[in-house]
């Protein structure tokens, strides 16, 4: 707290008499700051103190890339607690409204609830923090639009499960920790004789570097350590992992953590993380001295700026041995906000839509300089695995060696860095990155919609491919049954599946999740007629959907990818997703049906299969000048 009086009630609103008796409940304390923000929201935010019976202590405007976007207030209340109000409204229109609740302590004040609401000023969601005893909090519990208990949340701190020590090579990593309640983290965790983790949380002073970063947001930390340390141990088999949860609560403090690692037996450290004052890395940098055996790879960071005009450190520190990477593209190309440096940056490394996992255990795409950082660190170790006598020298030589193209010179000292697993390296042999057909199977009509004798001739035929990724869910039983229910549906406008080609192929991991990106690589790999249709294990594309179809009136971003459908193998009602889509490909038209029952409709269920007769003509006569709907023979 910072002084404020707190004898005098400025308001008659319930917040105030809570304030001077009983504490007050959080959520009508957020409830009642919302409503008051949203009542009148043109009014000057000053008012808004007098009437939640507050002291403004601080008043910021919030700011984006175009400008003034809002504003952020913090009020004493009368409770000796506090209370954050933020106004988000880019170019006069409101966005969101977002309150957070702090409790005294015998110290000051500790985050205890927040709530947000939406354009419309309705509520959408709260989150509640839970401790015990004094110290940080130990999980985020999610709350409904009533900011009641929903049931879910996620822990902020945990102990480290049991495990045996992995062997291969030690790597130490400096981040936000990891999620090693993740058996893939958790079982290549270095251990000493004992089967304790070597693992430090250099914030906190514990031996639990859970992975939370909450600097920017108590309630929303960041996760980010998860996501690096998994991309070093897909790269690097050999490798088993030291966390180090890096110590934001006193910086000098780097110069223990380089010590920890260099006791574990760490001669690779990556760190993913950098600050604008050089003095807080001080004693990192006596201490890296002091440790010529052992190499730091360190992010260059995401400011899209000069290094060596506007240094990032421990980015910009000249140690020797010390390797500094940024990230681009696959073809060398600078990526978009990443920082460079012609002098202060050793590396270009493809890290951009990188497959990762992040901390609920799903893969995703990620990129920036840190997974660049990770990519090398994984290098090193899959070199120091073949040649466990090499020190700092010879693995930032060994790292070097591998870089070209003169002009990724102009971003870095040394160039840019091919995809580190594209060829063997070290103890590590080459990633499989080509796209092949493991085996196909041809199905015919009569496997998919058998005809009685006195079944009425059917008025098309459609050919159709489809392609399976390998690992992705989808087998042959599976995809045999999806076909026959789309098949019974387009059976209705008497189009028969005439001939359907199944190809089954195997690939890079990433290629199982649907992005435009993804979608294009694998049409590109292998050329199937159309229409058709791709199964993959799930998708990544912002607004997620279960099916997603492309046609020439939404494909002009993706032309190859023109009368193409994407199934994900979670999709409930796969036939039904296969037959709306492929209706979508033959009329080249995205609208939904408003009709009940319709399979039209933006939703599909088992209830929307039917397909009236002006739809069929439609379809019909359509898919025939597309050239996709033949005469049956």
């Amino acid at each position: 707290m910072l002084g404020v009086s707190k004898g005098i009630c400025l308001s008659s609103l319930p917040l105030c008499a809570l304030a001077a008796g009983a504490p007050p409940d959080p959520a009508s304390v957020l409830r009642q700051a919302i409503a008051a923000v949203c009542a009148n929201p043109q009014a000057d935010a000053e008012a808004l103190g007098p009437q939640l019976g507050a002291v403004r202590l601080l008043k910021e405007e919030a700011l984006s890339r175009g400008g003034e976007a809002g504003w952020h207030r913090r009020y004493a209340l009368q409770d000796g607690g506090e209370l954050a109000v933020t106004r988000l409204a880019p170019r006069q229109r409101l966005r969101e409204v977002r309150a957070a609740y702090e409790a005294p302590t015998t110290s000051g004040t500790r985050p205890e609830m927040l709530a947000l609401a939406g354009p419309d000023c309705a509520m959408r969601y709260g989150r509640s923090l839970e401790y015990s005893g004094d110290g940080p909090p130990r999980a985020i519990e999610f709350l409904h639009a009533d900011l009641s208990p929903s049931g879910a949340g996620e822990l902020l701190d945990a102990p480290v499960p049991a495990a045996p020590d992995p062997g291969g090579v030690a790597v130490a990593q400096v981040d936000s920790g990891v999620n090693y309640l993740l058996p893939a983290i958790a079982s290549r965790l270095a251990r000493d004789a004992d089967g304790a983790a070597l693992g430090y949380d250099w914030w906190d002073m514990d031996p639990r570097p859970f992975d939370q970063d909450p600097s920017r947001s108590t309630f929303f930390p960041q996760r980010h350590g998860t996501r690096t340390a998994s991309l070093l141990l897909d790269e690097a088999p050999f490798a088993r992992l030291i966390p180090y949860r890096y110590p934001r609560a006193d910086m000098s403090r780097m110069a223990a953590v380089v010590e920890a690692a260099a006791k574990a037996g760490a001669r690779i450290v990556m760190l993913a993380m950098g600050s604008n004052d050089r003095t807080q890395w001080d004693t990192y940098a006596q201490a890296v001295r002091r440790h010529p055996e052992m190499l730091f790879i360190v992010s260059a960071g995401n400011d899209g700026r000069d290094l060596d005009r506007d240094p990032v450190y421990p980015a910009a520190l000249r140690l020797a041995n010390q390797l500094t990477v940024s990230s681009s593209e696959n073809d060398g190309a600078l990526a978009r906000g990443s920082n460079w440096g012609r002098d202060s940056v050793d590396l270009l490394v493809p890290a951009e839509r990188i497959l990762v996992t992040g901390f609920d255990g799903r893969r995703i795409f990620a990129s920036g300089a840190s997974y660049a950082a990770a990519r090398v660190a994984a290098l090193a170790a899959c070199f120091l695995a073949a040649h466990p006598q090499w020190h700092a020298k010879e693995l930032r030589e060994a790292i070097l060696a591998r870089a070209q193209s003169p002009d990724a010179r102009r971003w870095s000292a040394h160039g840019f860095l091919l995809d580190p697993v594209a060829r063997e390296r070290g103890a590590c042999p080459a990633a499989q990155t080509a796209v092949s057909e493991r085996w196909s199977e041809a199905l015919a009509s009569a496997e998919l919609a058998p005809r009685s004798s006195d079944s009425p001739a059917p008025a098309a035929a459609l050919d159709l491919s489809v392609v399976a990724l390998a690992e992705s869910g989808w087998e042959p039983p599976a995809v045999r049954a999806m076909l026959r229910g789309a098949a019974a549906i387009l059976g209705q406008c008497g189009i028969a599946l005439r001939k359907v080609s199944v190809h089954y192929l195997s690939g890079p991991e990433r290629l199982r999740y649907f992005t435009a990106e993804t979608a294009q690589a694998v049409v590109a790999a292998r050329a199937y007629a159309k229409p058709a249709a791709y199964l993959v294990a799930d998708t990544r594309r912002p607004v997620p959907y279960d099916a997603e179809a492309f046609a020439p009136a939404n494909s002009a971003g993706y032309p190859s990818l023109a009368d193409t459908v994407w199934v994900v193998r979670s999709t409930p009602h796969p036939g039904i997703a296969l037959a709306h889509e492929l209706v979508h490909v033959l009329t080249d038209d995205g609208r939904h049906s408003p009709h009940p029952g319709n399979l039209m409709r933006d939703e599909t269920a088992p209830e929307n299969t039917e397909l009236a007769p002006e739809q069929c003509r439609r379809i019909l006569q359509s898919g025939r000048a597309r050239g996709y709907l033949a005469q049956p023979k």
